[in-house]
């Protein structure tokens, strides 16, 4: 076997940056790395127009972000862009008029939502309940065109969590952050800048992690590849994403452990989710849109017969399920490239089930976002794309999503704390193991930092 002190497993930020905080240190690692390349979900593209990342996009919560505070004092240009301008709302009848008040209704039902989680704290309802209570409790005090607009509304989460608002946990939908989003221009600068630091000699691309095994009475840990390789060290840092950990035994990607992981860490997965936050590119050949705005958000349309069922309290329709989604069925958010870097692009975010479905058949995705392309522009007829791009996230199988979501009566800091825990010489870094931006990629990469100063 190869010898090494620490094996890095995964190579996305919070692998590079242990690995980066190693070698500071003198400290021998091997990263093994299942894809053809390093970053994990920081994922460039380059497309006609301009170039694309089709994983993480922004800097979150950048009043307490390291990362972006690290890349503010490196870079001599901003490689960055604020876009919380204001955002369009549109639905299959066009531009919804800000008159209507829904921005009130909705500062209401965030509270109401939370309220409602403080109510019974083990009581954890989904966020789609507990927004049907909030409208038939105050259904005498909405028009009827505040309760169907507030609906969808409320589905905007979606594009957060990556998850229906069916199966999001409402104690931990709110979406809470500390200072302004930072769209990066874009993530390829700030993963060359560490991967450039790396010796490149430890690093195995397209090794495919089967088995972890601590030896020597748990002293050693042995990392076996589907291809023979052993790798032999003193540590083993995990840092596969969380979906990864979730996998049958012979499902492609699937680790095993021996000794089995612990109770603490097993249970908690139990009580933890995946989402999948996907994208399209739109390519065009010159702007149709508006550029007033930053972003359209695209609301979905409530099924029929829901205002009569929000008024009289009978059972809420839901909609007629299919494999093949149709166009309105689920709210979608448009980034408008023409105000952000003057391109005739539109990026849109998807979640699940939508996300999985068009990433599976890239060729639809136009055919389902015309008719929103068609409202958003005011137009009668719109130009085809030159090009599509769309996101690889649940068809990889070493990925199999974006990142952790709550469903109802999840666990996320039993998770957290049994991943920063460990199991002996065998650590896990990733957004899915620290408190302080978890779902982020300031949350993988100050993991990673976290594992190496433990070690």
């Amino acid at each position: 076997p190869v010898d090494t002190k620490v094996v890095i497993v995964g190579g996305g930020i919070a692998g590079i940056k242990a690995a980066i905080e190693l070698q500071k240190k003198g400290i021998r690692y091997t990263i093994l790395e299942a894809k053809d390349r390093l970053g994990g979900r920081l994922h460039t593209v380059e497309g006609k127009n301009g170039k694309y990342d089709m994983g993480a996009s922004w800097f979150h919560e950048t009043l307490k972000n390291p990362l972006f505070d690290e890349e503010v004092g490196l870079s001599k240009e901003l490689n960055f862009y604020f876009n919380d301008a204001p955002v369009k709302y549109i639905d299959r009848d066009g531009e919804i008029d800000p008159m209507l008040g829904i921005d009130p209704i909705m500062e209401e039902i965030y509270k109401f939502s939370e309220l409602e989680s403080y109510r019974d704290l083990d009581e954890d309802d989904s966020l789609y309940n507990v927004v049907l209570k909030y409208l038939r409790e105050r259904k005498n005090i909405l028009s009827d065109e505040q309760i169907l607009k507030a609906s969808q509304r409320a589905r905007e989460v979606e594009l957060w969590h990556g998850t229906e608002t069916k199966c999001t946990s409402n104690k931990y939908a709110a979406v809470d952050n500390c200072g302004r989003n930072a769209m990066a221009l874009h993530y390829d600068k700030v993963l060359k800048r560490h991967t450039d630091e790396l010796d490149l000699a430890n690093v195995k691309l397209q090794a495919v992690v089967k088995s972890i095994c601590r030896v020597d009475k748990g002293r050693r840990v042995v990392v076996t590849t589907t291809a023979g390789d052993e790798f032999e060290a003193d540590y083993a840092i995990v840092s596969v994403p969380q979906s990864i950990l979730h996998l049958e035994e012979g499902s492609e990607g699937h680790i095993e452990f021996n000794p089995p992981l612990p109770l603490a860490i097993t249970d908690s997965l139990k009580k933890m989710h995946y989402g999948a936050l996907g994208k399209v590119v739109l390519e065009f050949d010159e702007v149709f849109w508006p550029t007033d705005c930053e972003r359209f958000s695209v609301l979905a349309s409530p099924p029929s017969g829901f205002l009569q069922a929000i008024k009289t309290g009978s059972e809420i329709p839901d909609y007629p399920h299919s494999d093949k989604p149709k166009t309105w069925e689920h709210p979608v958010l448009f980034v408008n490239m023409a105000t952000t870097q003057k391109i005739p692009s539109l990026v849109v975010l998807t979640q699940s089930p939508l996300t999985d479905y068009l990433e599976s058949n890239p060729q639809y995705a136009w055919e389902y976002l015309r008719p929103m392309v068609l409202k958003l522009a005011n137009a009668e007829q719109v130009p085809e794309p030159i090009n599509v791009l769309v996101s690889p996230w649940t068809q990889d199988p070493y990925q199999r999503g974006s990142y952790t979501a709550c469903h109802p009566g999840d666990d996320p800091l039993q998770s957290i704390i049994a991943f920063e825990t460990g199991f002996g010489n065998v650590r896990f870094a990733g957004e899915h193991t620290i408190l302080d931006g978890t779902g982020c990629v300031m949350g993988a990469w100050c993991s990673g930092t976290r594992e190496a100063t433990y070690i």
